[in-house]
């Protein structure tokens, strides 16, 4: 019997992506003997962080790297390093007024849940633009934002050169207002791999002085874990202020169980076969369209991008000649044997993601379809 047996906790296809409700993504086998290895030892703490940060630079092409625990935390401790070097003294110098005082500079297309990290240190968040990203936004409405307070610039990028469309803000246009008034920018591209070229496309080809990506995504390092890459005197100053020192990252503390896991699943991620992946993720969403050709109360369709914009493919399942709705559709999913979670997006329908599951795993979520599909009248 296993732990989630014994809790009673059933185990479940992930058919919806890398979110963190269902766990973010598995650590393959040699990341958990690296993490286990890594838990049978003391080590010097800060030496650990010193060494693993120095080789994930040299991995992913960067100047600098920080491993942290959340890219929420990489977030944060990129904001303080920001605020440090605006203000010209040391962190802990600093007091909360004169934090209350700093501005980082958002767009009000990409207020997410995750810009409070921002907040937290302190500072304040300045929106500009408008709540669809495909609106048209010029530089200079937002060069006119940007003030003597302004620390850094905030973008999240949504596809692999953060571009949203013709005379919208992009990136690139991004990086070039806030470097022309000599304030830097942080690429917020949690869920932007793959490709894993973005580990260093944001930083080292598009200039973004800073990019932070989620350990516990498709890095599949452990769910609580970031990363923070960049430049070295602003990631200079975020190690000062993480995580094992006492700075204000202090309480986001990272384990060496994390550091090791991170390291071992970033260091197999710049190995692994994309091409090979992709062509996995084509082969599954393809029996899904095909098996569901003749199906009752189903069709299903290849679609591209996924959810986040990586460039993978998934199928959209969509209802027909039924009363099902979408929202019982997915609950009729999760609670079968086994659960299958998966999203609609607003879609009269479920989309499945192949990029989480496992081999065997859709021919079992086929047979599910099925069997929905005899039961439904």
């Amino acid at each position: 019997m296993g732990i989630y047996e014994e809790l009673g906790i059933p185990r479940l296809i992930n058919a919806a992506g890398t979110y963190t409700a269902v766990g973010g993504s598995r650590m393959s086998a040699a990341t958990l003997r690296d993490l286990c290895d890594a838990a049978g030892a003391f080590v010097e703490m800060e030496k650990l962080h010193a060494v693993l940060n120095g080789k994930v630079a040299e991995l992913t092409h960067n100047e600098a790297a920080l491993l942290c625990n959340s890219c929420s935390c990489a977030i944060y401790l990129a904001t303080a390093a920001c605020v440090e070097k605006h203000c010209g003294r040391s962190f802990s110098a600093l007091t909360p007024e004169e934090i209350s005082r700093c501005e980082v500079v958002a767009l009000w297309g990409q207020h997410i849940p995750y810009d409070h990290a921002m907040e937290q240190l302190g500072v304040r968040v300045r929106f500009v633009g408008y709540p669809n990203m495909q609106a048209e936004l010029s530089p200079d409405a937002v060069k006119q934002v940007i003030g003597s307070d302004t620390v850094m610039g905030y973008f999240a990028p949504r596809t692999p050169d953060g571009y949203y469309g013709e005379n919208c803000m992009n990136l690139a246009d991004y990086i070039a207002v806030f470097h022309r008034c000599g304030i830097p920018v942080l690429a917020d591209g949690a869920a932007q791999l793959p490709p894993r070229s973005n580990l260093w496309r944001y930083t080292r080809d598009m200039g973004a002085d800073m990019a932070c990506f989620s350990g516990g995504k498709d890095l599949a390092g452990p769910q609580a874990s970031g990363l923070l890459v960049g430049r070295s005197g602003l990631l200079d100053i975020a190690a000062k202020l993480s995580f094992p020192r006492y700075g204000c990252g202090r309480i986001m503390k990272i384990g060496r169980e994390e550091m090791i896991a991170l390291y071992s699943a970033i260091r197999q991620y710049m190995s692994a076969d994309e091409e090979k992946r992709l062509r996995w993720c084509e082969t599954e969403v393809a029996a899904l369209v095909g098996a569901l050709r003749d199906s009752r109360h189903f069709f299903a369709e290849r679609s591209w991008p996924n959810q986040a914009g990586q460039p993978l493919p998934r199928a959209f399942v969509g209802l027909k000649n039924c009363s099902l709705t979408a929202s019982a559709l997915r609950k009729t999913l999760l609670e079968g044997s086994p659960g299958i979670v998966c999203y609609s997006e607003n879609r009269p329908g479920v989309y499945i993601n192949p990029m989480c599951m496992a081999d065997g795993e859709m021919a079992a979520v086929i047979a599910r379809f099925r069997e929905i599909d005899t039961q439904l009248q």
